[in-house]
């Protein structure tokens, strides 16, 4: 795992959004559409917020660029506990996508319940050939996705393992979720870890120790690369 290093949250933020755009430009300079699993949380919301206002956002096609989720709550669509609403308010606010490369989770005034949402999502990923990143935001608790420690979603690892799940009683709210296994997320070129605060530095550091049990932060990896993306004091425990 590459550790990157940041004052704040704003320094990182920034910086990752620049990464972001080198892998989109790069992909699609090669005739590719990038494909980058968004996450929510207040990571999520600044990496997109600095996207959005970053000088070179005109150097990538973002109608040429496929969009997904780690997680959504099962909220009505544009109700304020869903995460996509923080790419609309932000990225996608500020430049043009293709709505049909835009893969939201059902929302929950879709007409699917939660366990059909959960299925249709993981039916659309696994149609998705290559996933160039996902974002995953760090929990105190070392949670990524709607994957919390101890639970049994933790298990869908194996090549029959689908891509989505449903979630309920969840540990934080709301209860009911849908979210991507780790077999999905472990599919992806890069996966970055997003973790800032004081609040994050014992998950933090018992994720760069590999402390057992491993937290579901520890258990994600990229096929190319691994970068955890933290400031000073989500680094502040480390050993």
């Amino acid at each position: 795992m590459r550790i990157e290093e940041h004052g704040s949250l704003d320094e990182l933020a920034r910086a990752a959004a620049s990464e972001i755009i080198s892998v989109c430009r790069s992909r699609q300079a090669d005739g590719g559409v990038p494909s980058i699993v968004l996450t929510g949380g207040t990571g999520g919301e600044r990496v997109l917020s600095a996207l959005a206002s970053h000088d070179e956002l005109e150097q990538v096609d973002w109608a040429r660029v496929r969009f997904l989720w780690g997680d959504e709550r099962w909220a009505p669509a544009g109700h304020e506990d869903r995460n996509d609403l923080l790419a609309d308010r932000t990225l996608f606010a500020a430049t043009t996508v293709d709505p049909a490369l835009v893969h939201r989770v059902a929302a929950s005034d879709s007409g699917l319940g939660l366990d059909e949402a959960a299925a249709a999502y993981a039916e659309v990923v696994d149609g998705i050939g290559r996933i160039d990143l996902a974002l995953n935001g760090v929990g105190p608790d070392g949670h990524i996705a709607s994957l919390f420690p101890g639970r049994e979603e933790l298990e869908a690892v194996g090549a029959a393992a689908p891509a989505a799940l449903a979630i309920r009683h969840s540990p934080k709210p709301p209860p009911e979720r849908v979210t991507l296994t780790l077999a999905a997320l472990r599919r992806a070129d890069r996966v970055w870890l997003i973790a800032a605060g004081a609040g994050k530095a014992e998950a933090v550091e018992r994720v760069l120790a590999a402390r057992e049990p491993l937290l579901p932060a520890a258990r994600v990896s990229g096929t190319r690369e691994t970068v955890l993306w933290a400031d000073s004091e989500a680094l502040s425990a480390r050993s």
